[in-house]
């Protein structure tokens, strides 16, 4: 038993028509042929399609649930068509990228968007990790790009910097390092409960990195970091964008502290491989690098 396409053309047509003359003129075809292609197409099936009994050419409870089905099929052939197009054009079938959740991710949902708007059938993944997790989850998605804080363990096709993204460490207003008067020694720090996101790493060169917390919190993202950290819990690394308006309300304090209070991370953004960069890459960059603007200018975006 096989459908083809042109006795599912005819199907979804009779039921928008539900007339076989008005089906057979939209076609561009004879009445005949469309009587034809409705007969072999019960025949292959062994159910009654069309309820002869009216006056107008209505589906039976079979043909409405075989209708359903026919229309998914000729969906997938305009997608088809579509993507086919997409290829003939240089844009690529899929485009995925793994960047650091340090990062505001509005920047890389708008680039994403940016390249679905022009080839709508690509399927287009963002992924989120952490540290050396980008460039694990980078190999096993085989992915296209990666923004990552860290030096990769190899070297990739193509490195871009993007700028600077500045943290902060925080306390809330009413924790004993935010209240402090004078300026904190790494004893002061280490009494108290330091909370990391799945932790960190030499490579980052973090002031905090040489103390020995006599409680660290793991937390999952930055989203339950921040939220501990203002129910003062402990203290930690913010990204800035992050955490500017509790800042500006006096809500979180900036620790003072001999070493330093602010540090600056440099992602890079990189491409698997300098050949063959199809369109999909090259907007997603071009995006990326403005900020999300060539997406919507009316949105308002956390820049790097």
């Amino acid at each position: 038993m096989s459908i083809t396409l042109e006795q599912a053309r005819v199907l979804d047509a009779v039921a928008k028509s539900q007339s076989l003359a008005d089906a057979a003129k939209s076609l561009k075809k004879g009445h005949t042929s469309v009587v034809y292609a409705l007969k072999t197409m019960e025949d292959a099936l062994g159910v009654e399609l069309l309820d002869r009994t009216g006056y107008r050419s209505r589906l039976t409870v079979a043909g409405e649930e075989v209708l359903i089905l026919c229309q998914r099929l000729l969906e997938t052939e305009g997608r088809i068509g579509t993507l086919a197009h997409s290829l003939r054009h240089g844009w690529e079938a899929k485009l995925t990228v793994v960047y650091d959740g340090l990062l505001p991710a509005n920047n890389f949902v708008l680039s994403a968007a940016a390249v679905q708007q022009k080839a709508p059938e690509m399927r287009v993944s963002l992924f989120s990790e952490y540290l050396s997790g980008v460039e694990e989850r980078f190999l096993d998605e085989k992915a296209d790009l990666m923004v990552s804080l860290l030096p990769p363990s190899r070297s990739y096709g193509i490195a871009t910097k993007l700028p600077k993204l500045k943290s902060l460490l925080v306390a809330s207003r009413s924790h004993k390092l935010a209240q402090a008067r004078k300026v904190l020694g790494q004893d002061d720090l280490e009494q108290e409960t330091f909370l990391t996101v799945r932790g960190s790493d030499q490579r980052l060169s973090l002031s905090t990195i040489s103390l020995d917390q006599a409680s660290t919190f793991h937390l999952s993202d930055f989203v339950a970091k921040k939220s501990a950290i203002l129910a003062g819990v402990g203290f930690g690394w913010m990204p800035e964008y992050l955490v500017e308006k509790e800042i500006k309300k006096g809500l979180l304090k900036v620790v003072k502290w001999q070493g330093q209070s602010v540090h600056e991370f440099s992602p890079v953004l990189y491409s698997r491989s300098v050949e063959a960069i199809g369109r999909a890459v090259k907007l997603f960059t071009d995006t990326l690098l403005m900020g999300g603007r060539v997406w919507d200018d009316q949105i308002k975006l956390t820049r790097f």
